[in-house]
């Protein structure tokens, strides 16, 4: 494959990175809120506050930490590996790729099989999620794999 022409596949898996990468800083935002609406910073009207407190209260301070972390890392980790698909980076494209993709088989399996009281097993969407991690490594390793030049 010629070095200035980059595969339409490639170019998906970025662009499917980038869509992945902002529901993740989303998912930064609502755990902020979560955390500013459960130290009392964002006041809530009476209707609201016990259903809100019920659901917080449930949540420990260190959970949403790390959460919130999690969610920056894999922002940070699915953002700059589209751009390295997108420029072919061989090290921010394919390297980070399959760290990112391990990373999030990781993430999904150990709250389903070391959840504690509140793991679920292995379900449904936890198939779902893992489809994208899973596909990107197969394809990152296979079809792809000559693709990173620079």
């Amino acid at each position: 494959m010629s070095e200035n022409k980059r595969p339409g596949g490639l170019t998906a898996l970025a662009v499917l990175n980038f869509v992945f990468g902002g529901f993740c800083c989303f998912g930064v935002l609502s755990m902020s809120l979560a955390f500013a609406i459960k130290k009392g910073a964002i006041p809530l009207q009476e209707k609201d506050k016990d259903e809100a407190t019920n659901a917080l209260a449930q949540m420990s301070d260190e959970f949403i930490y790390i959460v919130t972390a999690t969610y920056v890392i894999c922002a940070f980790l699915l953002i700059a590996t589209g751009v390295g698909y997108l420029k072919q980076k061989r090290i921010w494209g394919r390297v980070m790729g399959n760290v990112a993709s391990v990373l999030a088989i990781v993430g999904l399996l150990i709250p389903t099989f070391v959840g504690g009281k509140g793991g679920e097993g292995f379900s449904l969407g936890t198939l779902v999620l893992l489809v994208y991690p899973v596909l990107t490594l197969i394809l990152l390793n296979t079809t792809f794999k000559e693709d990173f030049v620079r």
